[in-house]
């Protein structure tokens, strides 16, 4: 094998383990991109969030 080839295979698994942690695990491993829902928009929580 190649560099070029083990170097695809790395960013391809990277890419898949992403998107799987980011579609189903979405709240338990919010440190790899996701938003806090800690604050609220105004005042009042209305959910628009």
């Amino acid at each position: 094998m190649d560099l070029q080839n083990i170097l695809v295979y790395i960013i391809l698994f990277l890419a898949v383990a992403y998107l799987i942690c980011k579609f189903f695990f979405p709240k338990a491993l919010y440190f790899l991109g996701g938003k806090k829902n800690d604050s609220a928009c105004g005042s009042d929580d209305c959910n628009c969030h």
